[in-house]
């Protein structure tokens, strides 16, 4: 696959845009646990090409992750996070190869079926009759993100669980974050360069860092039932801009 752009005539109008959607993943992300990648998906797929996107979106996200993660660092809970985190070396390794081989049309296809498949297929691993369900969910869930930016699974799959939301939070923040970072080594070692998106990647450093200490405080302050009721309206919403984007 080529990896190519030329963002040299960007006016500063696309950074501003990605501090500002990167402040609001971030912040969305660490109060409600989940629609901060569909915002900073929404941005860069405005601004970059499928074949683009995807390298520079693992870099963002860590970013984002990395800044979470910090701010809720005493919160992880490492039965999920282990396994997920020995699942993912797996999944990385086998979707690098697919990305490479598959072209831009279906890659671009494949991560819009994905995202409506999330959203009307429920996923139930504490149900599965299978040893170290989250080894097994890290795999796949690591494989679908490497070759379409996103997987779809483990998100959900913490969210059924039991953890507190403070738990939730941190356990998706620093199991994504060593995900992203495993992406991006995977990408750079088969010939993609981050130099010419080191502005992209630093807006959104910009916008995550503020937003994370300013959600960490407000956390505690978001009741259980806001907390899940926010869950299903961003889920709703994105469900809604996806049949738009489709039928018209």
């Amino acid at each position: 696959m080529e990896f190519s752009h030329n963002i040299a005539e960007w006016s500063f109008a696309p950074y501003i845009l990605l501090g500002v959607g990167s402040f609001v993943a971030t912040l969305t992300g660490s109060l409600l646990g989940v629609g901060g990648g569909f915002i900073i998906l929404g941005v860069l797929s405005i601004l970059l090409p499928i074949n683009i996107l995807i390298p520079v979106l693992a870099a963002v996200l860590a970013c984002i992750d990395l800044s979470r993660s910090l701010a809720f660092r005493n919160h992880i809970h490492t039965p999920i996070f282990y396994p997920f985190l020995l699942g993912c070396i797996i999944g990385v390794t086998g979707g690098i190869t697919f990305f490479l081989s598959l072209p831009k049309e279906a890659i671009g296809t494949g991560l819009a079926i994905l995202i409506l498949l999330s959203l009307i297929i429920p996923v139930s691993p504490l149900k599965w009759n299978i040893k170290y369900p989250f080894v097994w969910i890290g795999t796949i869930h690591s494989f679908l993100s490497t070759m379409f930016g996103y997987g779809g699974i483990f998100q959900a799959a913490v969210m059924q669980t039991s953890l507190a939301k403070m738990r939730t939070t941190a356990t998706l923040a620093s199991s994504f974050l060593m995900l992203e970072l495993m992406k991006v080594a995977s990408y750079v070692a088969n010939g993609f360069s981050y130099q010419s998106y080191l502005g992209i990647i630093l807006a959104a450093a910009c916008g995550a860092v503020p937003a994370s200490i300013i959600g960490r405080k407000l956390a505690h302050q978001v009741s259980l039932k806001f907390y899940r009721t926010g869950q299903r309206i961003i889920l709703g919403v994105i469900a809604i801009n996806i049949l738009i984007g489709v039928w018209y």
